[in-house]
């Protein structure tokens, strides 16, 4: 873990971090709050069809149900089945990710 620079920063580039704190935080709220959302709202579409248009307040909206056909690769399998294959065709990489804490005061 990288330890952090007692620097003082820029007024402008203090306001963008703390920006990119706050978006990630809204972020990881939101992606769950869609879930619940979206969960909820699934089957009110289906019922209608899978396509409904309407108006709430000054605003329309619409929903469409698409489902796509989609294919997937059992790592796990192909890796029990063929563990000398599997880690023949492995790589090492790196991933970088930009981890934020945001309070409320």
């Amino acid at each position: 873990m990288l330890k952090a620079k007692k620097n003082t920063l820029a007024q402008t580039n203090n306001l963008k971090l703390f920006k990119a704190c706050e978006v990630n935080d809204l972020r990881k709220t939101y992606a769950k709050l869609w879930l619940d959302v979206k969960e909820e709202s699934l089957p009110i579409v289906e019922e209608q069809g899978g396509f409904v248009i309407g108006k709430y307040k000054n605003k329309s909206y619409s929903l469409e149900i698409i489902k796509k056909n989609v294919i997937r690769f059992d790592v796990k399998t192909f890796k029990e089945k063929h563990e000398d294959l599997y880690n023949s065709f492995k790589v090492e990489g790196q991933s970088v990710e930009l981890k934020t804490k945001y309070k409320k005061s």
